[in-house]
């Protein structure tokens, strides 16, 4: 399974190495050893045996590089990749025994810590390579669509300009075509359950029909869920199989409610993405879902049951 993660983050790595040139690679590849390492370390350290090889931490260290933005200062993924596996992962006791996303909670320090870092962004339309090493002092930045919305103003991008991945946004966020592509894979290897992110979609697109931020239904929904990094976490946040829930019915409301609380922390946060958080407030009630779910279903098959009786 981490083995299909990894795979499916390659194309959104590959795309924006293509549009901003190698520095998003180093972001990417920074965050995935600083939490190969920080694990191997926390294992040594516990007398176990190194549970690097399983990919988890690689897979975990790669989300949180996706998730900054392509012009951030290399330390930026690790600090998140070293809280993500030292706070998160390893005090619970390492691979599969998280009670939350270590990606989404390492994601979630960034922005409560560094969001004048996580929320700026290079404009894509100058097709330069941004550089290695110097000062990027000289980058032209643009907000992002969802900063804009957030600001109560309009925005100008096409559909086309949303599927193609041409605005500002975190590193591996903004190819939606390839999202969507990568989304489709992991849903035929079984690796993500179309279950969480399609009822979560679903959420998210009736909460911007409802409460649309700029003019046009159709648009207020194309712009939500294309913009930031909503459709990544509803692709590789909440699709964690160690904080997800198990049962399917627990899944389509674990979705659903996901879905819902990122467009209240959209309307009503304090940042203009908060996708993090309502990953990890998920997390919280997940057994709660997952054992409700359960409930319900043999509480409807009882009942079923006495009535054919």
């Amino acid at each position: 399974m981490c083995l299909d993660v990894l795979i499916a983050l390659l194309p959104l790595l590959l795309f924006s190495a293509v549009r901003y040139g190698m520095r998003p690679a180093v972001l990417v590849l920074a965050g995935m050893l600083t939490a190969a390492a920080c694990e191997t370390a926390c294992c040594l350290m516990m007398k176990r045996v190194p549970t690097v090889t399983d990919g988890s931490a690689l897979v975990t260290g790669g989300i949180v590089g996706m998730l900054v933005p392509p012009m951030a200062p290399y330390w930026l993924p690790v600090v998140g990749a070293a809280f993500a596996i030292l706070v998160v992962k390893m005090p619970m006791g390492g691979s599969g025994r998280n009670l939350f996303n270590p990606a989404a909670a390492g994601a979630a320090v960034l922005t409560l810590c560094f969001s004048g870092t996580m929320f700026r962004y290079p404009d894509p339309g100058q097709n330069i390579p941004l550089p290695l090493t110097g000062s990027l002092a000289q980058v032209i930045t643009e907000s992002s669509p969802t900063a804009q919305m957030m600001s109560g103003g309009e925005t100008l991008y096409s559909p086309i300009m949303l599927f193609l991945g041409d605005f500002p946004g975190p590193v591996g966020a903004t190819a939606i075509a390839v999202l969507a592509a990568c989304a489709l894979y992991l849903f035929t290897r079984r690796s993500a359950s179309p279950l969480i992110t399609l009822s979560y979609l679903a959420a998210c697109a009736g909460m911007a029909t409802l409460f649309p931020r700029v003019t046009g239904t159709g648009n207020s929904v194309l712009l939500e869920l294309c913009s930031g990094y909503l459709l990544f976490a509803g692709v590789f946040l909440l699709n964690d199989p160690v904080t997800a829930p198990r049962h399917w019915l627990g899944r389509l409301f674990y979705g659903l409610l996901a879905g819902v609380l990122v467009m209240l922390l959209r309307y009503y946060g304090r940042f203009e993405e908060g996708a993090c958080f309502a990953v990890l407030l998920m997390n919280a009630f997940s057994p709660v879902i997952d054992r409700m779910s359960w409930y319900l279903l043999h509480f409807h098959r009882i009942r079923k049951g006495a009535r054919s009786g």
